[in-house]
């Protein structure tokens, strides 16, 4: 029987006045004490091996990198954290995947108490639920869909992970990089993550049928399910846009990015491999560039123009409401109709025999204006940060400028792919990957209307229109 006391707690903290004008803050706020408590744990002595250590910052990084699901590391998690600093790194990551909100209301459903309308808008906020009435049955169906996709991930990768390893590792790494992939995590328990598997098809296709389904998102796994269900008046379902642009979108950065690689690295670094080994891989980079960040091959040798297409995946990211982040795939597919539907002269934004409402343009906007601002600071701070120092740390200004804008981007899009800076960036530096990490998981415009609701005050008043020339 659930402790009342807890209940009373619960239920104080998310009726909170603060709270309920701010229900974005409580977002905020989850995920930076979810860090905090996680970067406490991993500074413990428990949490490394016999003759490690970490400091604080490294702590926080990690600990961030985790919550966010992002991938980066200033560490090799799996020579100098012990047992217990993994399971540290592994819990962060499902509770990052999943979102901290979605945990709480699920305790709050598991403690027969009735859940505030400030935290079933917190949980729309992170997974675009559209029905309020149904938030606890979508709760508990993201728990099922979690379990079923990670157990059956672990599963099938323990098939092979027995045959190198012994049966206690085969079962641990299968439960690791299960949840981390479809978490769309990008952290491994090994030192050069999965470049042991470049020649591995059947591990490299389970990851990828994880990071896809981590990155889809759960309406629209949902709305899949739902088309083999027929309506009451006998009907059948049809999936709803937000879902075929998810998917359509998806599908096609998919396939074209697994092209373009190829052609770009067919006689590079996937030159040396079979053909079948060639599409594999390249299809690999194509998914988990797009927010999971494992790799089975070097980033740090890829082509600048490989690199350059890179970098637009992990900008645009997965899809709404998922564990992925970047811009988001229907925050793109939405402008891309909104520039189509003005070259064609149409006076609404149209796509698939649907009008886009123009709240939704603008929204879009906003997203993709604010994230490229995030990055071009941080671009701008970490170029003077990292070159004080030493200014040919990464090979000279132009390679540190590369590298540098492939690692914020990175951090902002929660991917965790690297050119192998991460471990080398000073104090300051990863102080400006954990901010990037952090905005880039709770949504750029999530924190600007927490920030906005904080501080600002209600307009009484609307001024005159007046045109601007533009263009």
């Amino acid at each position: 029987m659930a402790d009342p006391k807890n209940a009373m707690f619960l239920n104080k903290v998310f009726n909170n006045r603060f709270f309920n004008r701010n229900p974005e803050a409580l977002i905020l706020y989850s995920f930076l004490i979810a860090i905090l408590i996680g970067g406490f744990l991993l500074k413990l002595p428990a949490a490394m091996q016999p003759g490690y250590s970490l400091s604080w910052i490294d702590a926080m990084f990690m600990a961030t990198s985790a919550t966010c699901v992002t991938g980066l590391a200033t560490i090799d998690i799996g020579t100098q954290l012990s047992f217990f600093g993994q399971i540290v790194i592994l819990t962060l990551i499902q509770i990052g995947g999943l979102g901290i909100m979605t945990l709480s209301l699920l305790f709050l459903i598991l403690l027969r108490r009735r859940s505030s309308l400030t935290t079933r808008s917190c949980l729309l906020s992170l997974s675009n639920e559209v029905d309020l009435k149904n938030i606890r049955s979508a709760v508990v169906k993201i728990f099922l869909f979690t379990l079923m996709f990670e157990l059956t991930g672990a599963v099938l990768l323990f098939l092979y992970f027995q045959q190198k390893y012994d049966i206690g590792f085969a079962i641990y790494a299968s439960i690791f990089h299960s949840i981390a992939a479809f978490c769309n995590a990008g952290l491994s328990i090994y030192s050069q993550n999965l470049a042991m598997f470049k020649d591995v098809p059947y591990v490299q296709i389970i990851m990828m049928v994880l990071i896809v389904l981590g990155g889809i998102g759960f309406i629209v796994i949902n709305d899949i399910i739902k088309l083999f269900q027929k309506k009451s008046n006998g009907l059948q379902r049809t999936l709803s846009l937000h879902s075929k642009m998810a998917i359509l979108g998806s599908a096609f950065l998919i396939i074209a990015g697994t092209l373009i690689i190829w052609l770009l690295e067919r006689k590079e670094q996937l030159g040396q491999l079979p053909i079948l080994d060639q599409i594999c891989n390249a299809a690999f980079l194509s998914v988990t560039s797009r927010t999971a960040g494992f790799n089975t091959i070097d980033i740090s040798f890829l082509s600048n123009s490989t690199l350059f297409f890179v970098i637009c995946l992990m900008f645009i990211g997965g899809s709404p409401g998922s564990a992925a982040g970047g811009v988001k795939v229907n925050t793109v597919f939405v402008l891309l109709c909104f520039v189509v539907s003005q070259l064609k002269g149409d006076a609404s934004t149209n796509v698939l025999k649907r009008k886009i409402p123009n709240d939704v343009v603008y929204k879009a906007a906003a997203i993709v204006l604010i994230s490229l601002v995030f990055i071009l600071i941080a671009v701008f701070v970490l170029q003077v940060t990292e070159s004080i120092d030493d200014p040919l740390r990464y090979g000279g200004n132009n390679q540190n400028f590369l590298i540098l804008v492939f690692e914020t981007v990175s951090a902002i899009g929660t991917v965790g792919l690297s050119m192998n800076a991460t471990p080398t960036l000073s104090a300051h530096g990863k102080v400006i990957i954990i901010i990037l990490m952090y905005i880039g998981r709770v949504g750029p415009l999530t924190l600007a209307f927490a920030l906005q609701r904080i501080s600002a005050k209600t307009t009484k008043f609307e001024h005159p229109d007046e045109d601007v020339f533009i263009g």
